[in-house]
């Protein structure tokens, strides 16, 4: 279902463009679809949240905006470039993970090489985390933006880049940038932006339409494989403007799930509780099932069966390992015996679960990867993905790695290889890459694919 209130594309001239980058948007598209736990239900394929609220900042300042998704809109890199010399955009803006980076690069030098006159920019967690490094290795983006973004799009067109915090262009010193300190000055993702069918959804939540919803940003964590790019210190939005946002969701795009995108949705119980019971109050949890993230240590028997009164189907956790002195080197802050009582108290409230083992993170050995394997077969959830750790840039394990802390060691700088299951950057004195490859299969065979449960779904409309 598409909602009629959807018109991606702007009249005219375009002040600003968004680009997600892809050089071969079928191959990634077959990256993303061999990403699915069942062939019939998807997975990763959420429109993005970050660019909704740019393109809700532009709009509020009168700005004409559009994004394209070269993979989820099938745009090869010539037809990206003709679009552009029909829209003639003054500014151009491309997101990327670090496995994205270099297409990012790649297209915009294609793009300056063709219109030179337009500003080319690049924000997302690596340009924040190597903004001068990255417009050394980059030579097709004359600025990166650190951060938040929603405050500085505005600026991009009336102002010096190099004046504007937040902004790094070659030769500026201050690489400093400023948190959004209120979120609920933000107006909320402009979903009218997309083209809302080409999105099947994040999570596998049966229905017509899943929108992304953060409640929240910035981590007080302390995971050492986590760049937390929002920060440490956790920002929360009000309940009203929570509740608006979905309620507007519903009213206006025919949306029937939602995926809570913050990096521990739970991380504050009792602000959590407050919320899920608003969720019931107004009804919501018949309009709406829901799916999130969190930590096992930041919840209880009485809150997942909160949770699920208020519309959770599926949660996903990160585990990260079955040996208690490994999760305390990772900085997770929680053990082995934690992580079986929570995932009993998810299933005793007939929540899916899903979750991860990250093979390869410091200390790592045959054995503590052997205990992870093992745990996720008594574990019994769902879905289980036992990705090989990857040093990304603005990590403490990346630190770690360079200075050769315990024996780990940095294979290339190929961000195209900064993927989370294939091939690999990172090994130990303990464990070879090759080695982690094979634990990785072996874990895999040993916890294979399961259909979803359907009728653990919560009921809508009832």
């Amino acid at each position: 279902m598409v909602s009629e209130k959807c018109n991606p594309f702007e009249e005219g001239q375009l002040d600003l463009m968004l680009i997600n980058p892809s050089l071969d948007f079928k191959q990634d598209r077959k990256i993303i679809d061999s990403l699915r736990v069942n062939q019939e239900i998807p997975r990763q394929m959420a429109a993005q949240i970050g660019i909704g609220y740019l393109l809700a900042a532009a709009k509020k300042e009168n700005l004409k905006a559009e994004f394209i998704d070269m993979v989820a809109y099938e745009t090869s890199v010539n037809s990206l470039l003709d679009y552009i010399d029909e829209k003639k955009p003054s500014v151009v803006g491309l997101s990327a993970f670090t496995v994205q980076v270099k297409s990012a690069g790649n297209i915009a030098d294609k793009i300056k090489d063709r219109f030179p006159e337009i500003k080319i920019g690049l924000g997302g967690p690596h340009a924040t985390a190597m903004p001068k490094e990255t417009l050394d290795e980059f030579k097709g983006f004359d600025f990166v933006v650190c951060g938040e973004g929603e405050k500085i799009i505005p600026q991009l067109l009336n102002s010096k880049l190099s004046e504007i915090k937040g902004v790094i262009t070659r030769g500026k010193k201050d690489l400093s940038y400023d948190r959004i300190q209120n979120l609920d000055e933000l107006a909320f993702p402009a979903w009218e932006k997309f083209d809302l069918s080409r999105y099947p959804g994040a999570d596998p939540h049966g229905t017509n339409q899943e929108l992304l919803l953060s409640t929240s940003r910035g981590c007080a964590n302390n995971c050492v494989f986590c760049a937390r790019p929002y920060g440490k210190n956790r920002i929360y939005r009000s309940n009203e403007s929570i509740l608006g946002e979905l309620e507007r969701n519903i009213k206006d795009f025919g949306c029937e799930a939602v995926n809570f995108c913050d990096e521990t949705f739970t991380a504050n119980i009792e602000y959590s509780s407050e919320l899920f019971n608003e969720f019931i109050k107004r009804g919501l949890n018949k309009k709406i099932r829901w799916s999130c993230e969190t930590r096992v240590d930041t919840a209880t028997p009485e809150l997942f069966k909160l949770m699920k009164t208020a519309g959770c189907y599926y949660i996903f956790f990160g585990f990260e390992s079955g040996d208690d002195d490994m999760l305390k080197k990772a900085g997770k802050g929680f053990n082995v015996e934690r992580i079986k009582k929570s995932i009993g108290w998810a299933k005793d409230a007939d929540i899916v679960c899903a979750g991860s083992f990250i093979l390869g993170l410091p200390g790592e050995t045959e054995e503590t990867a052997r205990k992870s394997i093992e745990l996720a077969k008594e574990l019994d959830i769902y879905s289980t993905t036992f990705p090989i750790a990857v040093p990304f840039p603005g990590t403490v394990m990346r630190k770690m790695a360079e200075r050769g802390q315990s024996g780990l060691k940095i294979l290339t700088n190929n961000w195209d290889d900064y993927g989370k299951q294939y091939p690999g950057v990172m090994e130990s004195n303990t464990l070879s890459i090759n080695r982690l490859r094979e634990l990785q299969n072996i874990a895999y065979t040993y916890n294979p694919k399961k259909e979803f449960p359907t009728s653990l779904l919560t009921k809508l409309g009832q």
